[in-house]
């Protein structure tokens, strides 16, 4: 299904959701003079989706601040870049941003036809997904780490069996940590 959405209804959308690009770019394939959907509401528009919440109002701005902030917190989305204008030498200069209440309060009427979700029901889903990601990292842990962990425990355990057959000292050991170039503090010392 494809994502439609509409501004009509946003006071002032000709100036709040369109831009027209000041020059030529590759990088995000807009042509000086050509007319765009502002960067902050397309964002917005896809933020819909992984949000849960398909218009922006009046009545739910608190509650798409509320989940904004949850999900840039965690992870579950990125900030989104946008034109910085240019730097001295005339190079377009790009920098990532939030969305914020401002951007929020401007775009009231912008609507989508992603679905909604309660509050709940849309903690639910990304504590969901959080877990089943996290999961994935510790199982792909459990195939990668082994072979690092053998060459680390390896050195521990040489260490800790050379001091133990008197081959050397913890003393001495300290020492040569202190005198070398390379000084790691750790919380068993």
């Amino acid at each position: 299904m494809s994502l439609n959405w509409s501004v009509k209804n946003v006071k002032n959308s000709d100036d709040i959701c369109y831009y027209t690009a000041l020059g030529t770019s590759v990088h995000n394939g807009t042509f000086r003079g050509e007319e765009y959907t502002h960067p902050i509401t397309d964002n917005l528009i896809w933020q819909t989706l992984s949000i849960g919440l398909n218009e922006v109002t009046e009545g739910n701005i608190d509650e798409w601040e509320k989940r904004l902030a949850f999900a840039y917190h965690v992870g579950w989305i990125s900030k989104m870049t946008v034109y910085a204008g240019t730097d001295k030498d005339g190079k377009v200069q790009w920098e990532p941003r939030l969305i914020t209440r401002t951007d929020l309060v401007n775009h009231i009427g912008l609507n989508t036809n992603a679905s909604y979700e309660t509050a709940g029901a849309w903690r639910r889903r990304v504590i969901e997904r959080m877990e089943e990601e996290g999961l994935r990292d510790l199982r792909r842990a459990d195939k990668e780490n082994p072979e690092q962990d053998a060459i680390t425990w390896g050195e521990h355990i040489a260490l800790r069996d050379a001091i133990r057959r008197g081959e050397t000292t913890k003393e001495a050991e300290k020492a040569k940590a202190k005198n070398s170039d390379v000084w790691v503090s750790t919380s068993a010392e």
